[in-house]
């Protein structure tokens, strides 16, 4: 989405076409998001198709179509700069996901696991970390590069402290007596039953069952 809006939000700036979009998006951006040109005229057609761009009377020598933006096209660039980006569900992140799951199942050591992954993190960090150490913008493009590789950056250090979060908790869940082996249940599940540990079946109120 971000994409999609950042693509409009140049468009807003006047006439132009999807060689220049690809070109600046990547100036102000970085190698960190890179767009092919493919994308970037998928991208207009959507805009042009939700009428909020418009093909402009415009044509430079080597025949490039412009695309211009339209009144409810600016309205969408104020709407998203004026409201919350949104977040990514970190929960069902593939790091999340796997180290949970490793977590429970029996004949795994976690602790392998975290040590393997925190040593990844840590090589990650390490390398960001090199990049970003850098002389202080001397253009506005550098700058806005550099934003976004703190981004990542600061995503990269998270992913670390999580790790450490996620060792400490195993280690006190091990201290207290906790089994976090969970072997597989066979039993064919029941249709429509909730995700849990029991097998009973949720009890379905009387209006409800009448209904039914």
């Amino acid at each position: 989405m971000s994409v999609r809006l950042g693509i409009l939000a140049m468009v807003a700036q006047g006439p132009t076409y999807g060689y220049v979009l690809r070109a600046e998006f990547d100036r102000r951006i970085g190698g960190s998001t890179p767009l092919n040109i493919g994308q970037v005229y998928k991208t207009l057609e959507s805009l042009e198709r939700d009428g909020l761009v418009t093909r402009s009377t415009l044509t430079d020598a080597a025949g490039q179509v412009f695309y211009e933006i339209t009144d409810s096209g600016r309205s969408q660039v104020a709407t998203w700069l004026a409201s919350t980006a949104e977040r990514a569900a970190s929960a069902r992140s593939d790091i999340a996901i796997k180290i949970a799951l490793a977590s429970t199942l029996p004949g795994i050591d976690i602790h392998d696991v975290l040590r393997a992954q925190r040593a990844s993190a840590i090589r990650h960090l390490q390398q960001l970390t090199r990049q970003s150490a850098t002389a202080a913008a001397a253009t506005g493009e550098e700058l806005a590069r550099q934003l976004v590789s703190d981004a990542t950056l600061f995503e990269a250090e998270s992913e670390v402290r999580w790790l450490d979060h996620v060792t400490a908790r195993l280690t006190q869940a091990r201290a207290d007596g906790l089994d976090l082996n969970i072997p597989l249940d066979s039993t064919p599940p029941k249709r429509g039953r909730p995700a849990g540990t029991g097998r009973q079946t949720p009890s379905i109120p009387a209006t409800e069952s009448a209904e039914k």
